[in-house]
């Protein structure tokens, strides 16, 4: 009940934290709107009721979301200001009711508001609301399944920056449209515009090899120029002219060699594109075959005798093999997903678990555990349970167990579990962190406790390793990058 209860409280106080920074939000762009249209400056105004509107639908307050935009335009009206005469100011709003009709899904008023942009954008005739309204179209038709038309607006956008030979910015044009479709876990349209990111990524490409090229052409007509324009004041000086072509031949093989270099570059990373694309696909054949076997051979388990201990260590196996599967297909948290954990009584509760299994005059210590982190907390907890479940294992009786954090930088953690047992043998030492590194019998365990965890780790941005230097037991570091 005191758990539920500080559940309770604690969900109570993040709603209030929410709420107060939307407030706040709110308040700083009406008081700029109010500051902005007192003074007349239009533009700035539309864009801070834009913000004040989206704070309100953070608050799902719609009609005042729509009432804000609403009263702007009418005090437009009364100063006589038009959409003729201030087309980025209509533009503004329009996309800030566009934006409120997305939220509520209501695609096709959302698809009304588009038109009216499109035509205040074509008034305004700048380059920054022409691109900005062929991004907004692309998402719209995206949101709605037209993907022939949002892909149509998105070439004419990167045709924009093509033309302007402006390729970071086509680049990056296509990263955010991909970073929005990873983030909507929209899988199909991740691979459609990959795919076309690449097609484009080739292409340009072969225009920076071709643009080398004529580089090194121009370099050697302009050479060969020179020559004919110094010809006929050095014909008696035929040792600086020899001198002077051979350097000239030097140089040229060096262009080749150079432009050489760079056309195997190119084909190098398309190469390595090929080949992570394909250790990728193996990875994810491998975690199908686990986890099919997990799954198929469970049911098969259940219908054996239940006594037998062999039995209940090839049923532990393969719930392992289904655990190892998990893991790997497992997305990394995003740094908004992660939470603030309070060091102390955290390390405490998972040491208390693990006494049970400790043998008699084994002491558990912890070591630096005060205050707060940043971390993905029962990922972290399932780790540490790992290696103390291990060291409670092999620590004999009136050993020692000790579980220390260390901070490492603003975002960077280290949890170290230490035990006076005999150690990781050396042989076993490089293999440790593999999975189905070598042929055991599962009674004596399965060996995936530690590639499991290392894999773990590996999710939470961080390693799993063993201190070498540790010699009186073992010593596991558990570092995380936040």
């Amino acid at each position: 009940m005191r758990r539920l209860i500080g559940l309770v409280m604690a969900l109570t106080i993040t709603a209030l934290g929410m709420w107060a920074d939307t407030q706040a939000d709110f308040n700083k762009s009406i008081k700029a709107y109010n500051s902005q249209m007192n003074s007349r400056q239009y533009l700035p105004a539309a864009k801070s009721a834009a913000s004040a509107a989206s704070a309100c639908v953070e608050a799902k307050n719609y009609e005042g979301a729509f009432r804000l935009l609403s009263d702007m335009e009418n005090t437009l009206s009364v100063r006589k200001v038009t959409p003729d005469s201030l087309p980025a100011v209509y533009y503004t709003t329009a996309k800030a009711r566009y934006a409120i009709y997305q939220k509520l899904n209501n695609h096709a008023s959302a698809g009304n508001w588009l038109q009216k942009m499109a035509t205040y954008a074509k008034k305004a005739n700048t380059k920054e609301l022409t691109n900005d309204m062929l991004f907004t179209e692309a998402q719209y038709y995206y949101s709605v399944d037209q993907t022939a038309k949002g892909d149509h607006c998105i070439a004419r956008l990167i045709k924009q920056f093509d033309n302007a030979k402006d390729y970071k910015a086509a680049d990056a044009a296509y990263q955010d449209i991909i970073n929005r479709a990873v983030s909507s876990n929209d899988a199909r349209l991740v691979d459609h515009t990959y795919e076309n990111y690449i097609k484009w990524s080739d292409s340009i490409e072969a225009i920076t090899a071709n643009t080398e090229l004529s580089k090194i052409k121009k370099e050697y007509a302009q050479s060969c120029d020179t020559i004919a324009q110094k010809d006929h004041t050095i014909k008696a000086k035929t040792g600086v002219i020899a001198t002077f072509v051979t350097l000239f031949v030097i140089s040229l093989i060096a262009l080749a060699v150079g432009a050489m270099f760079y056309f195997r570059v190119v084909a190098k990373n398309r190469r390595m594109k090929k080949t992570v694309q394909a250790a990728n696909e193996q990875s994810a054949a491998k975690s199908a075959i686990l986890h099919n076997m997990s799954s198929q051979m469970a049911p098969s388990l259940e219908k054996l005798d239940q006594n037998d201990p062999a039995v209940q260590h090839l049923k532990g196996y393969v719930k392992r093999v289904g655990e190892l599967s998990e893991v790997e297909d497992a997305e990394p948290k995003e740094e908004d997903q992660l939470e603030d954990v309070n060091l102390e009584p955290f390390c405490k509760e998972i040491t208390d678990e693990v006494r049970p299994l400790l043998k008699r005059g084994v002491t558990v210590t912890l070591n630096g555990t005060k205050g707060m982190a940043h971390i993905d907390g029962p990922e972290v907890r399932k780790i540490l349970e790992h290696l103390l479940e291990n060291a409670a294992k092999f620590t004999p009786e009136g050993g020692k167990i000790t579980l220390t954090y260390k901070k490492r930088g603003a975002k960077s953690h280290q949890f170290i579990v230490t035990d006076s047992g005999p150690g990781i043998p050396e042989d076993e030492r490089e293999t440790l962190f593999k999975a189905f590194n070598s042929s055991r019998d599962i009674s004596e365990g399965d060996g995936l406790g530690l590639p499991i965890c290392a894999l773990r780790a590996e999710k939470l941005n961080g390693s799993l390793t063993l201190d070498p230097t540790h010699t009186q037991g073992a010593a596991f570091i558990l570092t995380i990058h936040s």
